[in-house]
């Protein structure tokens, strides 16, 4: 009996959260919740589905054919930045919720990092094959938080042998990447595609 109430307990927080409001793509996680609980607008957010990430896949396939193909198998991104957000005890408490819905939905907390203001979390979805979803929660002191999240099928071994080369970022002008987004996005920073 214990076990049939604690499974229709796990079962209705997962059903009943907010954070978990996913699409047909499994490693999709909606940051929205989150986002309101600051209540402020980011000064970066985009929202990029398959159509825009093969057209950003495009955009390094010329300099860095394995960076493309790894961007080329991400479905989606949500990419929201907060600057001088004035991060409060409700959205502090939103994210420790969301860490905690992402544990009980399985996924795996990759990485924590805890050094003084800073607050990193990393989380995985993975099947056996592929990384099908990743959520970035950073948070440092009380005025910057970033928090994005990826998924499709992306191939943990191409993925490693791409970092593994020393060469994940060539190709790629770090100086000159919100022009690039600015030119795929059409001059918008704040793109929005659903993905």
């Amino acid at each position: 009996m214990k076990t049939a109430i604690r499974t229709i307990l796990i079962s209705t927080v997962l059903l009943g959260s907010a954070a978990f409001a996913q699409s047909d793509d499994i490693g999709q996680v909606d940051l929205d919740p989150i986002a309101g609980a600051i209540g402020a607008t980011p000064k970066v957010n985009l929202n990029f589905g398959p159509a825009m990430m093969r057209g950003f896949a495009e955009s390094f396939r010329g300099n860095n054919a394995e960076l493309a193909g790894i961007i080329d198998s991400v479905a989606g991104l949500r990419l929201m930045v907060f600057e001088d957000a004035g991060i409060n005890p409700a959205m502090r408490g939103r994210i420790e919720e969301t860490a905690s819905e992402l544990s009980v939905a399985g996924w795996t907390p990759a990485m924590e990092v805890r050094d003084g203001e800073t607050r990193v979390d990393l989380f995985l979805n993975e099947s056996e094959a592929f990384v099908e979803g990743l959520v970035l929660m950073v948070m440092d002191g009380d005025d910057t938080a970033v928090f994005a999240n990826i998924y499709g099928d992306l191939d943990p071994v191409v993925i490693g042998k791409l970092i593994g080369s020393g060469n994940a970022l060539d190709g790629m002008d770090l100086d000159n990447l919100a022009g690039q987004l600015q030119s795929i996005t059409g001059g918008e920073s704040g793109a929005g595609e659903e993905g």
